[in-house]
């Protein structure tokens, strides 16, 4: 995998739960090009540590030992000082409330915890370039929410698409991932990502996430 940032990734993990977070700095630890400078276990603590260590992503637990208030407050705060710094949330818990307000607090990002690490490390390297991520299958229900955000800069008209990146589009609308893509049509995963790429060219998008609006909005999918 290419990762465009020279050097390791700098983290900062903030989560409640000692074990989980234990558990998430030495998930994290595992890739050698990803280094976890710090942690915290509440809101004022992580806002402190993140204005003392600058990291590259912050990694934001929410959903975990059964609290009912969602992470969008620590977000919100993190934001509030800090309003370029990437967030990625993680949460053993996807619902689409909790999703929908992360993303509102201003969130970069939002994955299930059932994860692999290969994509997880894909994601952090994604979101600390400012890009909206998702897990594919969050797209269906997220769409709607992402509709109403502004400030998402995209081509006014589609530029012509090809029969086959018109069906992959669809697909990418439905939240299957690039495998399961590729499986449906018949071609292989590097033939879809392929497409991928140029899709987000016609579009002037940087992610899936992005492209999948795009099709929400001009009526695509």
């Amino acid at each position: 995998m290419k990762k465009p940032v020279k050097g390791k990734l700098r983290l900062f993990i903030i989560c409640s739960q000692l074990l989980a977070r234990e558990g998430l700095i030495l998930l994290t630890q595992q890739d050698e090009d990803l280094e976890v400078v710090g942690d915290a276990a509440d809101d004022a603590a992580g806002v402190a540590g993140v204005a003392e260590l600058h990291p590259d992503v912050v990694i934001v637990a929410d959903g975990w030992g059964g609290e009912e208030c969602s992470c969008a407050d620590i977000i919100q705060k993190l934001k509030a000082d800090h309003p370029q710094i990437p967030i990625l949330v993680i949460s053993p818990r996807v619902e689409n409330a909790r999703v929908q307000m992360a993303l509102a607090a201003g969130a970069t990002g939002y994955l299930p915890l059932g994860v692999d690490m290969d994509e997880l490390v894909r994601v952090l390297y994604t979101v600390s370039r400012g890009e909206l991520t998702l897990h594919p299958s969050m797209l269906p229900a997220i769409l709607r929410q992402l509709e109403a955000e502004p400030g998402k800069p995209v081509a006014t008209t589609p530029d012509d698409l090809t029969q086959r990146e018109f069906e992959i589009l669809s697909a990418l609308s439905r939240g299957l991932t690039d495998r399961e893509i590729a499986q449906h049509l018949f071609i292989s995963v590097r033939t879809v990502q392929s497409h991928l790429a140029h899709i987000y060219e016609k579009f002037h998008v940087h992610s899936r996430t992005e492209a999948a609006l795009f099709a929400v909005q001009h009526s695509l999918e």
